[in-house]
């Protein structure tokens, strides 16, 4: 369950995350625009032949996300937020490797953690499928999965290394 504090921080870094990326809005529109003078209006015919045919609608929707956010967030059953993030495939690495390092989020505090206790401070390096944004080149939204997985280990790696099991096992004894 999201209070309204968590969000009004998901609000917020979507606002950011779609002021990074509204490039690729525009680039969309003009991309489309030139579709415009193409648009033929279908007109009502008669028909003298009926033809039967079936169909399943099923679970039909329209979703338009120009952007692609991402929301990441790890809550355990109590819902205990211990990581909350939102990225795009388009989110730049060094940005999110800044954010990561050097920002006083206590939410990415996990991911924080284990790249220090591996001793990796560039994100890079913690799989090969996320990589620098380069140029003119299309990006790969694959690599969002891959973040999030290894944000729900840094999670683990964290809780597990922070948390006082003997405690609650010794008094069970």
């Amino acid at each position: 369950m999201l209070d309204g504090e968590a969000l009004a921080q998901i609000k917020e870094l979507m606002e950011r995350c779609m002021e990074n990326d509204m490039i690729l809005l525009d680039a969309l529109r003009k991309e489309i625009g030139i579709l415009r003078g193409n648009v033929r209006r279908i007109i009502p015919r008669s028909a003298t032949s009926i033809s039967l045919v079936a169909t399943d609608g099923g679970n039909n929707k329209l979703k338009f996300d120009p952007f692609l956010v991402q929301i990441i967030r790890v809550v355990d059953s109590s819902n205990n937020e211990y990581y909350m993030d939102v990225i795009t495939p388009t989110t730049k690495i060094e940005e999110l490797n800044s954010r990561i390092l050097n920002g006083n989020d206590s939410k990415l505090n996990s991911m924080k953690k284990m790249m220090e206790y591996l001793g990796i401070k560039d994100i890079t390096k913690l799989s090969p499928m996320i990589r620098y944004n380069s140029p003119g080149k299309p990006v790969s939204p694959s690599w969002v999965q891959v973040y999030r997985e290894l944000v729900e280990w840094a999670t683990l790696f964290s809780i597990i290394r922070e948390k006082d099991f003997w405690h609650r096992y010794a008094y069970c004894l």
